[in-house]
Formats: structure tokens, sequence, C-alpha cells
């Protein structure tokens, strides 16, 4: 019995030393704790590192361009370190480049002056004013070659520009049949006149029509060939007239190409219109309008979408009246409105006067009657 008791003894210390021995042993697959397989890693790197030679000056250029804050400032700064000659940079080239940046300036300042200040005209007469020897100044000689050849080559520019700008034609309208020369030609302007346009950040371009031109255009349409001559382009123009003249009163559009192109601006030829100036009238409300010739034109208050305004319809007795009276010359018109501010207000205080004047003669000759008579 007691043997049996010492066999089971022994059976159970060896099973106890099994568990140990289990407990302390490593499984035998790649099951491992995560940071063990991280620490595994990282070494790997390490030694991986160690073994790279990185080239001569690598490091500070890396330094520098963390110090510059990006991979665009490391990658200039790698460059650097290679050295200014690796990228053509000589200094002689810097100089060379920076004279003829600046002088690039300057020369474009210099000629940009005399451009816009003066004409070719005005600059040619400058310069033979100061070839002469009273008028001389240190180094005017220079000047006078430069600004001579710089005049000669404006002239040619500018001739070559205004061969594309002027009109294709020198007769902008068709001919009048012979029987309808007798009537008056009214041509009109666009903004300002019928309609006033206005830009805003949050619509853009926004385009108002002026109160009374639909009654304008009729009216006038009864006694005048209308046209629209204007230094916008037909594709501003076109869509406005559209749905201000639906029934096409007006009868002929004229637009920047339409424009004379002088001391670079658009100029309104009233003289390539293919009418008798003394039967032609221009009405603007644009105060930087330019027009030739300046005798056929009338200039009234620029209409810039104020409430209630009736320009347009005062104006309709004047121009009525112009076609009444049979005038031969609408110039003479025009001239004799010239220093009024307010055409419509003066007409109608000439035409009070004419009247007072008419009923004082009447007045006159019927108390001549009544005294021939025998009345008192």
């Amino acid at each position: 019995m007691l043997q049996s008791i010492a066999r089971g003894l022994r059976a159970a210390r060896n099973g106890l030393t099994h568990v140990r021995h289990f407990s302390e042993a490593k499984p035998p697959g790649p099951v491992t704790s995560r940071l063990a397989a991280l620490e595994e890693e990282t070494a790997s790197g390490h030694k991986l590192f160690q073994n790279v030679s990185l080239p001569e000056g690598a490091g500070a250029a890396a330094a520098t361009a963390a110090r510059a804050g990006g991979a665009g400032a490391g990658a200039g700064a790698g460059a650097a370190a290679a050295g200014p000659e690796a990228l053509g940079t000589h200094p002689l080239l810097n100089a060379a480049g920076n004279a003829v940046f600046f002088g690039g300036v300057a020369a474009a300042s210099f000629f940009g002056y005399y451009y816009w200040r003066y004409e070719v005209d005005e600059l040619e007469a400058l310069v033979e004013s100061t070839s002469r020897p009273e008028n001389a100044f240190p180094g005017s000689g220079a000047w006078a070659a430069v600004m001579g050849w710089y005049v000669e080559r404006r002239r040619a520019l500018e001739g070559e520009v205004k061969k594309y700008a002027d009109p294709p034609s020198d007769k902008l309208l068709p001919d009048l049949p012979p029987a309808a020369r007798h009537i008056k030609t009214l041509v009109l302007d666009l903004d300002h006149l019928l309609v006033h346009s206005h830009w805003t950040r949050e619509r853009g371009w926004r385009c108002y029509k002026r109160p009374g031109a639909e009654e304008f255009i009729a009216g006038m349409a009864q006694y005048y060939e209308l046209v629209v001559y204007t230094d916008k382009l037909c594709t501003y123009v076109d869509p406005i007239l559209d749905r201000l003249d639906p029934q096409r009163l007006i009868q002929y559009r004229l637009y920047r190409d339409s424009n004379q192109w002088e001391n670079n601006e658009h100029v309104r030829d009233l003289t390539k219109l293919n009418r008798d100036l003394a039967q032609v009238l221009f009405l603007t409300a644009d105060p930087e309008a330019r027009f030739n010739p300046p005798e056929n034109g009338i200039r009234l208050k620029p209409w810039r979408k104020e409430p209630g305004d009736t320009g347009l319809v005062d104006m309709l007795p004047f121009l009525e009246a112009v076609v009444a009276t049979h005038v031969p010359d609408v110039r003479r018109t025009v001239a004799a409105y010239a220093e009024e501010e307010d055409i419509p207000q003066a007409f109608k205080a000439r035409m009070a006067a004419v009247t007072e004047q008419r009923a004082q003669r009447q007045g006159v000759g019927r108390g001549l009657l009544s005294g021939l008579a025998g009345g008192r």
C-alpha cells in the first residue's frame, strides 16, 4: 500500500513538471506580439540605413531644407549645395539679366510717357524745335535722334492700326432715292440717351430703358430717317434695339466698326453717312462722345436712371418744329441753341415770345382797322 502511495506522488510530481515546462515554452509558429514585431522591423531598418552612404553635402542640404520649411525649399537647398555653376547662374549672367530687365522697364516708361502725353504731330514738332541751336540742352542731340526714330516707327504703326480700325467704306448708308432727298436724318446715340447700362458685382451688367424712349422713336420716325450710330459693338447694341424697337422704326444701325480711329479714340464721322450734312442732326447724351463735325450735334443731359425723367419727351416739340418749319440747314438751328443748357425749355420760352409778338401785331392790326372804320 505504501508503495502505491509513493508511485502516485511521483506521478503527480512529474505532471506538475510537464505543466511548468509547457508554460515556459514558446510556440513554434510566428505568433508573436505586435510590439515585438514592430521592434524587429525597426531594428532591421536601422541596420539597412547604417549600411547606406549618403553623398557629400546632402546632410547640410536637408538641414537647410528643413529650416526653409518645405520640399520646394529642400530642392532649392540641394541645388545650392551643388554650386552655382551647376545651374548656370554665373554672376555675370545675373548682372546681364538684371541690366536687360531694368533697361526694358526704363525704355518702356520713357516711350510710354511720350505716347500718352503727345500725339505724333505734336511730338514731331517738339523734336524739330529741340533740334534748333537756340533750344539745345545737354544731351539734346542724342534725345532728338532717339525721338526722331521713335516718331517714325510710331507713325508707321498707327498707320497700320488705322487701316483696320477705320470703316471699310466711305459710304456708311445707301443712297437716298431722288424723291426722298428732302428728308432729314436724325442720328441717335445709344448710351445715356435711350438706355443706361449699369454693372454690379451681384448681377453683372443691367440695361435700363429711359422713360419715353419708345414714344420718342415712334414719334420721330414720322418726321426723320432714323439712324443709331454708336461706338459700341453690335453684340451689345443689337439685343437692346431688338427689344426697344421691335418694329424696326430705326432704319439703320452703325456700330464701332463704322467709327473713325483718331488719337486713340473712336470718332463718329457724320461726313461718311452719304447724306447732305445740312439735313443731318446728331443727338447724344454722352459727355465723352466724339463726333465730327461738331456743328451737326446736340449734346443733351445724360440720363443715369433718374426716376421721372422727361428729357426725351420734352425734345419732341423742338425736333418736330425743325421739320415743320422746313429749316434749310439744321446747323444754323444747332448754332442758335449752342449756349442753351436746357434746349426744350429754351425752345418753349422762344415760342412763347413769338406767340406774344404775333398777338401784339394782331392787336395793332385790329386797332388800325377799327380806327379806319370809325370805331373807338
